[in-house]
């Protein structure tokens, strides 16, 4: 493995990265610049004239938010709902960490792009958003619904694109912050320009002692953990049409363990270490002023250490190595064809190496793939945007990714919006190649598809390990893609005496095909035998406003709304049929349900609001922002068996975050900031362990040279 990892960096060292743009000085009072997206079409526009639900978290209101890590700043904005995995490393089952539900999709279905390129490392389907400092992002876009057209799979339900600094002239700055559970946070960036060249360096080291939500557990809510980031930039100006950005980035995470094994209370002690390795060079040529291509390539090395260890006996109670390598290359080029059209197109190729000790042996994948789009201004009021992309992937049958937006703006202070987009999953390496038996929780197993055998469950059967195999074992075959189709239907409209803006949207998505583990077999200790197999369909659908304005010259404030509504299709048609039944509290007599009883799929809250409200006053030097964060309740778990909440003890209950920050700059060199996060200090250790209590954080930034 080690010896492909080296040969892969080889290869990408060789390779021909990310376009350089203009950046104010490092300030927190820096003014952003204009609302500019590229996630949502490929190509850089107005975020008024995106076709597609889109988002844009300027680096200002990351910066006032007092934020340490990215999923710090993506649980305060509307319609984006953080989801946690354990945060303990017990059961060897890792840590999941917190990743990010768009319109209803789990963070499976969510793609994640650091400076445009995906992330790797997941953990049971989830990449955890921790890991990534907010110290260096220059803007996030996030696109809400189906973009597999642009961006293949995982983004079914939208994509989270993280731009990192990227600036001209010399300067330098740093800070430092300390607080709540003994949390240090330490960075530093340093730009040197010169022509032709420019390079930027940035680092942040960041230490906790974890917390304990629940002090009468000898396991902990939060493990001790520390890490680090560095980031090197560089760019190369060969001439005014020819440009080299080389971007790379590391990090190394450590977190601690300790947890006791259930009744006979062996205490287990160990660590796991995290490492991410990436780098991105890309090359971009302006052949004249309507055509520019741009050579993408991409390499990426996640590793995931875990050793775990009984304190008795000193005897290794589990040990896991996840590697994977993840190499790409693209072109893309843009016409501008003439006044009325615009192309993008391109294509590239992925390579996939998985090796892990929950797998038989080392995987690979191959994909390449196609995209096509045109943006048709037909009028001064119209804009048309058809897209295709085309998979080939070694794995599953290929694929074909349609879109369609349109923007029509009557005036002004009027626009109307639709789309729609085809999404699609493809199975995952857990999905497919999974061959793990738990150490613990009686050792239950769970088989990829592709690993699945009913000829190996039938022998151990003979030899007694398996007391039953279940009816589902001979469903178990070849997993398909999940498949998405989304709609979107919005209207915006700023009103040109008091600058509001108020934008409203309409969603629905209709998925089929959905990947679902399911028991096929019963251990002779009645432990029970796990795989994946294509079982459902469900949707996912709702409304979202947003509203934005000032009042004065010092205020900023925004607000936003979302109802989400969602379903599983056979469960659906089961209530409508009266076959489902269940109780209104545990121990209860059955009864009928009905679509009022109805919740949807688990872990979605059907209500989610936000309201931020910003002051900066740049003359004095002092500002501050105060967000508020509602969830409603949601499902977590299904106790009658139904396959949805119905009972109260079935409910994760809802909350109001309230998160506040106060800062004052002395001299335009240094600045002051005190954060509180979780005022109310609510607390929920089993269904929102991501949020500790009341944190407190004090912190000082310094602006060396500007």
């Amino acid at each position: 493995m080690s010896r492909n990892i080296a040969a892969g960096m080889v290869l990408l060292l060789a390779g021909p990265v990310l376009r350089g743009q203009v950046m104010p000085a490092d300030s927190l009072w820096e003014m952003d610049m204009p609302d500019v997206v590229v996630t949502a079409t490929r190509s850089e526009r107005l975020l008024q004239q995106a076709t597609v639900p889109a988002l844009l978290i300027p680096a200002r209101t990351i910066r006032m938010s007092g934020g340490l890590r990215l999923h710090e700043i993506l649980q305060e904005q509307t319609g984006l709902f953080l989801t946690s995995g354990t945060g303990s490393s017990a059961v060897g089952g890792g840590v999941f960490g917190n990743g990010i539900q768009i319109q209803g999709f789990a963070p499976d279905y969510t793609l994640v792009l650091l400076d445009g390129e995906p992330l790797t490392g997941r953990q049971g389907g989830v990449l955890d958003l921790s890991r990534l400092t907010v110290g260096n992002i220059r803007k996030i876009e996030v696109i809400k619904g189906p973009s597999s057209a642009l961006y293949g799979s995982e983004a079914m339900g939208g994509v989270v694109n993280i731009l990192t600094e990227q600036r001209r002239g010399t300067h330098a700055s740093g800070g430092l912050r300390y607080g709540s559970f003994r949390t240090a946070d330490a960075y530093g960036s340093v730009n040197v320009d010169r022509g032709k060249s420019t390079l930027y360096l940035f680092g942040n080291y960041l230490r906790s002692d974890g917390y304990d939500l629940v002090p009468d557990t000898p396991e902990r809510t939060i493990d001790p953990h520390r890490n680090g980031t560095a980031q090197v930039k560089w760019t190369w100006r060969f001439s005014d049409r020819t440009r080299l950005v080389w971007n790379n980035r590391l990090y190394r995470g450590r977190q601690e363990a300790a947890f006791v094994l259930g009744t006979d209370e062996t205490r287990v002690e160990g660590q796991s270490v995290t490492s991410d390795y990436n780098i991105q060079p890309v090359l971009t040529h302006r052949i004249n002023d309507r055509l520019k291509t741009s050579l993408r390539t991409y390499g990426s090395y996640y590793r995931y250490e875990q050793d775990l260890y009984r304190t008795d006996s000193g005897s290794t109670y589990y040990r896991d190595d996840f590697q994977h390598l993840f190499t790409r290359i693209e072109n893309q080029t843009d016409w501008d064809w003439n006044e009325k059209h615009q192309l993008v197109a391109g294509g590239g190729y992925n390579g996939h190496t998985v090796e892990t000790s929950r797998y038989r042996t080392r995987k690979n994948q191959h994909l390449g793939y196609v995209f096509v789009q045109n943006e048709w201004r037909p009028t001064a009021r119209w804009m048309v945007i058809p897209g295709l992309r085309y998979d080939w992937h070694g794995d599953f049958a290929n694929r074909l990714s349609p879109k369609l937006s349109m923007q029509y703006r009557p005036n002004p202070q009027w626009h109307y919006r639709f789309s729609y987009g085809s999404g699609f999953k493809a199975p995952d390496f857990r999905q497919l190649y999974l061959h793990y038996a738990n150490p613990a929780a009686q050792g239950y197993r769970i088989y990829g598809a592709a690993e699945f055998s009913i000829r190996e469950l039938e022998e151990m059967e003979a030899a007694g390990e398996v007391a039953r195999i279940l009816p589902e074992a001979w469903q178990i075959g070849q997993l398909r893609p999940e498949v998405s189709h989304g709609f979107n239907g919005g209207v915006g409209f700023t009103h040109s005496a008091t600058g509001i803006t108020t934008d409203f949207n309409l969603f629905w998505n209709e998925v089929t095909d959905m990947i679902q583990y399911l028991p096929v077999a019963i251990l002779a200790n009645n432990a029970l035998v796990f795989s994946y197999r294509n079982v459902a369909s469900a949707f996912t659908g709702g409304a979202e406003v947003n509203v934005r304005g000032t009042a004065g010259r010092l205020v900023e404030w925004a607000a936003g709304y979302q109802y989400l509504m969602t379903g599983d299709r056979d469960v659906v048609a089961a209530i409508g049929d009266g076959n489902v039944y269940g109780r209104s509290r545990p121990g209860g007599s059955a009864r009928r349900m009905t679509m009022s009883d109805y919740s949807g799929l688990l872990g979605r809250s059907p209500h989610m609001a936000q309201v931020r409200v910003q002051v900066l006053e740049e003359k004095a030097g002092w500002g501050g922002s105060v967000r508020a964060v509602y969830r409603s309740r949601w499902g977590v778990v299904d106790l009658d068996g139904n396959g949805f909440a119905n009972m109260e003890e079935e409910y994760a209950r809802g909350f109001v975050l309230l998160n506040l920050s106060v800062m004052k700059t002395f001299a335009r060199t240094v600045t002051a900031q005190v954060s509180v996060n979780n005022l109310t200090d609510h607390r929920d250790a089993v269904n929102v362990p991501h949020m500790p209590g009341r944190h407190v954080m004090l912190g000082f930034h310094w602006n060396f040279l500007h």
